[in-house]
Parts: structure tokens; sequence; C-alpha cells
């Protein structure tokens, strides 16, 4: 496994707390009043600026249902579930890429008392516990890309796990932040609000039907 040089190691733990640290500072501009209040300012780097912010906030800890109900209320539906996936994604793939470059295999699973056996069993569970751990957000979004980038788990299973996991109240939300926004300007908004809430609904009750070995 690569394992970086001790400096790019720091930089990349600077860069983390940097991140924390601004987006603690500017919690507000990154609601989906302040995301528009850019945006109308920048309309031609819309979509960029959401998946920016969108990873910038997946590394400091903020909870990725608040953007996706951004994406709706920016973006509608079609646009806002796209962008909304993008983000959540790109944020999800950052941190574990963070997570393992600056570990780069100096702690093990093994190693680690209270989260190692954690590890081992999603090693051994690959993409299928990663959706489960998802579709079951005990444990903040940030901080289950960080730990499972500190497994030996390929990129691709954390990938597809994550996509499938994050995808039913990803687009929940949207839906949710749509109707908010119709709401707001005296729109239908029905339409939306009961998709909202039957997907959040169905996202809950996932779990009940998944296999119980693959949560083993």
């Amino acid at each position: 496994m690569f394992r970086p040089p001790a400096w790019l190691r720091l930089l990349l733990l600077a860069i983390v707390v940097v991140a924390i640290a601004v987006a603690a500072s500017h919690r507000d501009a990154l609601q989906a009043e302040g995301l528009s209040d850019f945006i109308d300012e920048h309309p031609g780097a819309m979509p960029l600026v959401f998946v920016a912010v969108h990873v910038l906030a997946s590394l400091a800890f903020m909870p990725r249902g608040v953007l996706a109900l951004a994406a709706g209320s920016l973006f509608g539906s079609a646009w806002g579930v796209v962008w909304a996936v993008i983000g959540s994604m790109a944020g999800a793939m950052a941190g574990f890429a963070l997570a393992r470059l600056t570990n780069g295999g100096l702690l093990k699973a093994e190693q680690m008392p209270l989260v190692g056996g954690l590890l081992q069993r999603a090693e051994k569970g690959g993409w299928r516990l990663v959706l489960v751990t998802r579709l079951v957000p005990v444990l903040p979004h940030s901080l289950v890309n960080y730990a499972y980038g500190m497994s030996r788990m390929s990129g691709r299973d954390y990938a597809i796990g994550s996509f499938l996991g994050m995808l039913p109240q990803t687009v929940a939300f949207v839906k949710l932040g749509q109707a908010g926004t119709a709401a707001a300007s005296g729109d239908h908004f029905l339409g939306s609000l009961l998709w909202g809430a039957g997907l959040l609904a169905a996202s809950a009750l996932l779990p009940r039907l998944i296999p119980r070995r693959w949560r083993r």
C-alpha cells in the first residue's frame, strides 16, 4: 500500500482541520439560502460550486441531508437528484481517500482495539456492509468515510455500497427541499412532499429486508 511521506500526511490533516474550521464559521452560507445568494452572483458555476461545497461539508462533519435539501431547493427535482448524488459520492470518496492516504497502512484494523473488529467485518462484508451502514445512519456520514478509509476495503466496494445505500435518502431529501421551496412560493408541493416522506419511510424499512448475512 502506498504510504505518503510525513509532510504530505500533515498537509492533508491540516486541510481537514481548516475545512472544519471554515465550515463551522460559515455554516449559514452552506445552507440553501446562503448557497442561493452566492449562485445568483455566479450562475454559470452553480453545479461546480454545489459539488465543491458538498465535498467540503463531507470532510467537515456537516450532515449530507442538509445539502440534499439545498439541492432540491436550488435545482429542482431531477437535476437536484443528479447533483446531490454527485456531491454526496464526491464527498464520500474524498473522505475515504483522505483517510487512506493519511493512514497509508500505518494502522491496521487488528491493531485498533476499539474499532478494529468493526473494520475487519467491513473488509469481509465488502459493499454489502457499506450499503447497510448507509441505510442505517447511526454514525455521521463523515465519520463513516474516514473509518472505512482506514480499512483495507477496496475503493470499488466502498463506492458501490455508498451509492446504493445513500441513494434513497438523497432522493427523499431532494424532494423535501423542492417541496419546501414550492410551498414558500405558493406552487404545488404536496406531491413532492409525499414522495419525500414516502422515500424516507422506505429507507427506514429497507434494512429489515436485507439478508442478515450481509450484516456480518
